[in-house]
């Protein structure tokens, strides 16, 4: 077996990168804060939470409760330092900005996840289609 093409930098084990109770789904990294967003799940409450922490570090930054009671959460990064949490197996979209809650909207089908696409679009997968929406741009 050859070399490989990477390098093992750093390793992170509990207690920082969660609780004892607590698992992380996802995790995924904002470019425009060079900062990385988790979720994860309480294990106890079955409550869901999104966590940004410093990239270097791994320090927690700021955390806030998400609004899903069933299925699983993962985010993706939006512009100006946003995420958006997917409610995946269930349908609910949660808008986070300045480290609170911006919106919860119900989606008409079940969700799996989604990406955004050149701060322009973001891409839904739903149970059965793929379907493209257009960011509100800030004036």
């Amino acid at each position: 077996m050859g070399a490989s093409s990477c390098k093992f930098v750093k390793r992170w084990t509990p207690p920082n990168t969660c609780g004892m109770y607590d698992g992380i789904w996802c995790i995924r990294y904002h470019p425009e804060t060079n900062q990385l967003g988790f979720t994860i799940l309480d294990t106890r409450t079955n409550q869901w939470r999104i966590e940004i922490r410093n990239r270097n570090r791994l320090t927690t930054v700021w955390k806030t409760v998400l609004p899903i009671s069933h299925g699983d959460s993962e985010i993706s990064p939006l512009p100006n330092g946003e995420w958006l949490a997917i409610n995946s197996f269930g349908i609910r979209l949660v808008q986070v900005a300045n480290q609170k809650l911006k919106a919860a909207v119900e989606y008409e089908r079940e969700l799996r996840n989604a990406i955004v696409v050149n701060n322009f679009y973001f891409v839904i997968r739903s149970k059965t289609t793929l379907e493209f929406h257009q960011l509100k741009r800030s004036k």
